[in-house]
């Protein structure tokens, strides 16, 4: 968990992570978590669709208010409306780019 979440939960201020990646939420273990099976970078669904945002945000804030295990991780049952892996995702990533005319950023490990 990142140092801001950290210290807003040391304050008394509860927090809930809304991820699309399973494996890196396990690593994190925020002290509360909702999963939706969506692309990377969309876990409130595309631009545009603030009905679904606001369901979905709701959803998220439930879990917040009712989790009771620390570390929990409450999958919601929104379903992503076309197929979605890592090439999809490398072409939507490289459509936006060229939208935005801009470049992709290397990312580079820490030393």
């Amino acid at each position: 968990m990142g140092l801001i979440a950290r210290t807003i939960e040391a304050s008394g201020i509860p927090t809930v992570y809304l991820g699309s990646c399973r494996d890196m939420m396990a690593l994190v273990r925020a002290p509360r978590s909702v999963f939706l099976d969506f692309p990377l970078g969309r876990q409130c669904g595309r631009p545009g669709q603030a009905d679904l945002q606001k369901r979905i945000l709701k959803d998220a804030l439930a879990v917040l208010a009712t989790a009771k295990v620390p570390g929990e991780m409450v999958r919601l049952d929104y379903e992503w409306d076309e197929h979605f892996d890592w090439d999809t995702y490398q072409a939507d990533m490289k459509a936006m780019l060229e939208a935005e005319q801009a470049e992709m950023q290397e990312w580079k490990p820490k030393d």
